[in-house]
This record gives C-alpha cells, sequence and structure tokens, in this order.
C-alpha cells in the first residue's frame, strides 16, 4: 500500500472500529444471532453449504461474537476468524475456545506468507467494506481473497438484502470473485431468513 492508501484505509479502519464497539458495547448478541429465526436460518444454512468434507484450515472474515465460529471449528481443523471489533472477539474468544482470533482490518490484513485455506467464509462483512473513499483499495481484495483459497478451496458469501436493488448490490460481491478466477457452484436467497422485509443472498464458490 501507498501511504495514502494506508492513510485511507486507517481512517475507514477507525470509523469502523468505533461503530462496531458501540454496537457490541450495547451488550451481548445485539444483532440477535441466537434468539431469531432470520440469523439461525442464515447460519445453518451456511453451516450446510460447507458439510461433506472436513477442512484442514478455514478463515472467517468478520466473525462478530463468534456464533458462526462455534460451527465451523466443528467442521474444521484449524480455524482462524478475523474481526475488527475487539468488544466482540472477547465475546467471540470465550463463545469458540479451539480458533484463532485475530483484531483486524480485512483491507488491510493479509495471513502470513504462503498460507492458504480450504474454506474461506464472508457473511455481512462485505458492505461494511465498501465504502467511497475505499474503493480503490476494496476492489482490490476480492483477488487477494481468492489468491487465500487452495486448489478446489471453497468461498462461502452470506450478505442480508433489502429489495431488488441491494440484491443486485449483494451479487456484484459474487461477481467480482468470478472475475478474480473463482467459480460459481450455486447461489440463492436462503430459505427461512427473512426479517422486516430483509432477506439474505448465499453465494458459494470454488477455487479451479
Amino acid at each position: 500500500m501507498t501511504f495514502w492508501s494506508r492513510l485511507r484505509v486507517g481512517w475507514q479502519a477507525f470509523k469502523t472500529r468505533r461503530k462496531m464497539n458501540r454496537q457490541f458495547g450495547r451488550g451481548e448478541d445485539p444483532f440477535a444471532y441466537a434468539t431469531t429465526s432470520y440469523e439461525q436460518a442464515r447460519l445453518s444454512a451456511m453451516e450446510s453449504s460447507l458439510l461433506g468434507r472436513r477442512y484442514r484450515s478455514a478463515l472467517e472474515a468478520g466473525c462478530a461474537e463468534g456464533h458462526f465460529t462455534g460451527r465451523l471449528v466443528r467442521i474444521a481443523e484449524h480455524v482462524t476468524a478475523v474481526d475488527i471489533s475487539p468488544v466482540a472477539l472477547e465475546r467471540a474468544r470465550r463463545r469458540a475456545p479451539g480458533a484463532h482470533f485475530v483484531e483486524a482490518d480485512l483491507l488491510s490484513w493479509a495471513p502470513p506468507a504462503g498460507t492458504r485455506y480450504e474454506a474461506i467464509v464472508l457473511g455481512d462483512v462485505l458492505y461494511y467494506l465498501d465504502r467511497p473513499g475505499v474503493a480503490e483499495e476494496f476492489g482490490s481484495l476480492f483477488a487477494r481473497v481468492a489468491s487465500w483459497l487452495e486448489p478446489g478451496g471453497r468461498l462461502l458469501l452470506a450478505h442480508g438484502f433489502g429489495g431488488e436493488r441491494e440484491l443486485a448490490h449483494r451479487r456484484s460481491f459474487r461477481e467480482r470473485f468470478e472475475a478474480a478466477g473463482l467459480r460459481l457452484t450455486c447461489e440463492a436467497p436462503v430459505a427461512g431468513a427473512e426479517r422486516g422485509g430483509v432477506r439474505c443472498l448465499l453465494s458459494v464458490l470454488e477455487s479451479r
């Protein structure tokens, strides 16, 4: 990154970290992962899309309080979970003690050199990163993440949307990963995941 790029990314990360710390600072589970049918349907569909194999290594970006991380550690030997909020990570460590947690911003973070994952999970995280001030850095993220996958590795995207405009925006995430060389294997709204007009689009891609 250039000096100006680091400055832009750092400022955006500061604002996002502050926002998420306020959210999680209101009390445990502010997004109702454990209590709403929407979130339970979303998390179950995400888990189901990864079943059928045992993963040696998995990465979850935007793990929040670890509600999905707790499921991921059951199907992967080594799980790395990244989030920008230290408040959320403190709870995530209690929920999934078998995972390795990292406090970081995905726009500037990268795994150790040579590290590859058999599964990568991005759940309700990309639209937090998609901001005009870091458009260039966000655009480069897709190829970077795709390069972290093992051959035959699986990438899971799960993002809420309300209406056709947001649905097209969520699909654009998948399209940008396809442009980075990944292959779409399935994509559909999650059955049963609906709350106040908001649904969840689940996309599964694989490295070639």
